[in-house]
Order: C-alpha cells, then sequence, then structure tokens
C-alpha cells in the first residue's frame, strides 16, 4: 500500500486531529506485519472510508464494534484472514451511570460534556445513550478506572456508575421507515425530493448549500446519479439509502425503494 496514494484519493477525510492518519498507520501496520489491530472510536464518514481503502489497497477483513445497535462511532478491528478479530471486550468497556430524574434532566451534550471536562478526548469515547434516569455509555477499556472514579457529577445532578456486561446495552429506538415511488431519473436532487418529501427546486437547494452527502462526501452536483446502495444524507432533514431500483413504469419513470432510520 503507497501512503501517499492512499493521502491523495481521500484528502477528504483528513481532520485537524490526526485521527484518520493514525488509523491509516494502524492499517498499514496491520497489512505489514499481519496482526489484528483496533482502531480509536471514529465517525461515520471515516469509518466508511476505512471500509473502502482496507478492500481496495489489502486482503485484510474488517469488523466494526460499537455495542449499540446502529452505532455512530465504531472502533474498527482489521485482521488477516487466517487470524481472528480482536477480542472487543478486551477493548470497549460498557458504562452504566444513575442519576435521580425526578430534579435535574440530562442530555447527550450534557454527558458528552462532562466527559471532555476530565480531559478525555471524543476518540476515546463512543455512543452515548440515554434512557430515564440511567445513562449508557461505549468507552476505550483503558478509561474505564478513571471514567467511573472522576465522573461522579453531570450538569447539576449527581451520578454513580459501574461497568456492565455488553450484552445489557440499551436498544435504541430505531424504526426502519421504507418508502417507495417513482421517478423520472436517479440524478441526486429528484431522490432526496421523493425521500424527503420536498420540491425538487428545495432539493436544489440543499444541494447548493452543501448540505447534502453522498456515501459521506459533500456533493453539490444536482445530477448526479446515484446507484443501489448510495447512502444520501441531507443536513437537518435526515438520511436514505437507495434500497432498490426495480424497473421502469410504461411511462418510463424509475421505480426506487428507499430507506431511512427515524428515532
Amino acid at each position: 500500500m503507497n501512503k501517499n496514494t492512499v493521502l491523495k484519493q481521500y484528502a477528504a477525510f483528513l481532520d485537524e486531529d490526526g485521527i484518520f492518519l493514525k488509523t491509516l498507520d494502524l492499517l498499514i501496520r496491520s497489512d505489514l506485519y499481519y496482526e489484528a489491530s483496533m482502531t480509536d472510536f471514529i465517525t461515520p464518514d471515516m469509518a466508511y472510508a476505512f471500509n473502502q481503502i482496507a478492500s481496495q489497497y489489502t486482503e485484510l477483513n474488517l469488523m466494526p464494534f460499537g455495542v449499540f445497535e446502529g452505532a455512530e462511532r465504531v472502533r474498527l478491528c482489521f485482521y488477516p484472514e487466517f487470524s481472528e478479530p480482536c477480542d472487543v471486550n478486551a477493548f470497549i468497556a460498557l458504562l452504566e451511570f444513575e442519576y435521580n430524574d425526578k430534579f435535574n434532566t440530562l442530555a447527550h451534550k450534557d454527558v458528552l460534556g462532562a466527559l471532555m471536562g476530565l480531559g478525555i478526548q471524543r476518540n476515546r469515547v463512543g455512543d452515548i445513550v440515554l434512557s430515564g434516569s440511567k445513562i449508557q455509555m461505549a468507552v476505550d477499556c483503558e478509561l474505564e478506572t478513571y471514567i467511573l472514579a472522576h465522573l461522579d457529577q453531570i450538569g447539576r445532578a449527581g451520578v454513580s456508575g459501574n461497568r456492565i456486561p455488553l450484552d445489557m446495552k440499551f436498544e435504541k429506538d430505531l424504526k426502519l421507515i421504507r418508502r417507495e415511488g417513482t421517478v423520472k431519473s436517479l440524478r441526486l436532487d429528484a431522490l432526496i425530493a421523493l425521500a424527503m418529501g420536498i420540491s425538487r427546486s428545495e432539493a436544489q437547494k440543499c444541494i447548493a448549500s452543501e448540505s447534502v452527502k453522498v456515501n459521506y462526501k459533500v456533493c453539490e452536483q444536482t445530477a448526479q446519479v446515484l446507484k443501489q446502495g448510495d447512502l444520501v444524507s441531507v443536513r437537518k432533514k435526515g438520511r436514505f439509502i437507495l434500497e432498490e431500483i426495480s424497473g421502469v413504469t410504461r411511462k418510463d419513470r424509475i421505480r426506487v425503494s428507499l430507506s431511512f432510520y427515524s428515532r
């Protein structure tokens, strides 16, 4: 694998914190020494990029670990075909905290802010899920003791926590919505209009304002033709997958099936 070639091809994913470079170096090392390795918690766009890089430039297998169903932030395990993936329990701890929700209401940002206040970097923490008076978070195992010892307050609420088995995770309330319809073409603006229930001109404005990503990359081309399996996200409106292209109607319109998650 030529590192410079990969960096040139995936320059859009380079970040100020150097997470992309760190992850790329880990992938290169795994490929060079035929050993399993685990990344930090990374964003969905970066996970998508490394899925592409691993399949394009190496023969390594890739397995994501995020604990929660549909996790946004995951750790990727790179491993050669002849070996087993990393033991997730050695890398990810699931911590659960409880507080009195009768007098306090906490949100995701409150929990994340408390963790950042302890000097913890975002790439060491995965998804955070709140349910009633309890908070669950996936964290790097190396931080388990530190977090449990120091995180005793979030906002104005006192909290107490402990580590629990990964299979005791909260189930996210994700509902898969499927929408079928027809479009004149597989252009990006046409499919956004169908998926979001907006006019084509509104969809074009979203694209022009750089609010649209196709497979985690900003797309400014309204006429870009999508293919089956493409993931489209529109800022503040949601995201969908072009699930299926199922033929043409008598009026030469294309039948499509779209799916997207709603919480």
